[in-house]
């Protein structure tokens, strides 16, 4: 098991399923240059928001991202809406999560990283200059479930594990292969924020 392996998501049956996710998806690299700025967003309550993405950016890939809505409550959760999440590992599809909850430092404070087949391990970790920096530990409470029937990835973070922050924002990368190639995804565009999110 890579470094990086530290829980496993599960079907949206509550089943755990078993299995590793690829190196190369964990430590696939992030696009340089490119600043953070706010997305524009759909209307809301403050507590949530979400943010729809062009289809098609993955050439057909089931990983392709449609929506990301962010919700700040007594949780962080966010849910991410696909084109066809498949259960298969020859998809090596994947997701990471840049979580920002500190307005007066530039980037991301946390990386939510993971296979998004069936079987992968994910974990949370903390950040810094776009780079996973170390493990959050799993006491801290974070998971994810994967309903392929509905083509949607769920991670719920608890607040504890984000540093107990006012207000987060998140941008989001998936990645996947497709006729022997890497083809990847962000939420509109690279390294590109959602709007702050305010606790509830």
């Amino acid at each position: 098991m890579n470094h990086f392996a530290v829980r496993r998501a599960s079907v949206a049956a509550s089943t755990t399923v078993a299995g590793l996710v690829s190196g190369a998806l964990l430590t696939a690299a992030i696009a340089p240059g490119a600043s953070a700025v706010a997305s524009t967003t759909s209307a809301a309550p403050a507590a949530s928001r979400t943010a729809h993405d062009a289809r098609g950016d993955m050439h057909g890939h089931g990983a392709d991202i449609h929506s990301v809505r962010v919700v700040n409550e007594k949780a962080v959760r966010v849910v991410v809406h696909h084109q066809d999440l498949v259960r298969s590992y020859t998809s090596n599809a994947g997701i990471k999560v840049y979580l920002d909850t500190d307005r007066d430092a530039r980037g991301p404070e946390y990386v939510f990283m993971g296979g998004i087949f069936e079987g992968a391990d994910y974990a949370l970790q903390t950040a810094e200059h776009w780079k996973a920096t170390g493990v959050v530990p799993l006491q801290d409470r974070y998971r994810m479930r994967l309903d392929y029937r509905d083509e949607i990835t769920r991670i719920r973070l608890s607040r504890k594990a984000l540093g107990h922050p006012d207000a987060v924002r998140v941008t989001v990368r998936t990645g996947g292969d497709l006729d022997g190639r890497r083809v990847t995804d962000w939420l509109h565009g690279v390294r590109h924020f959602t709007r702050w999110v305010p606790q509830a």
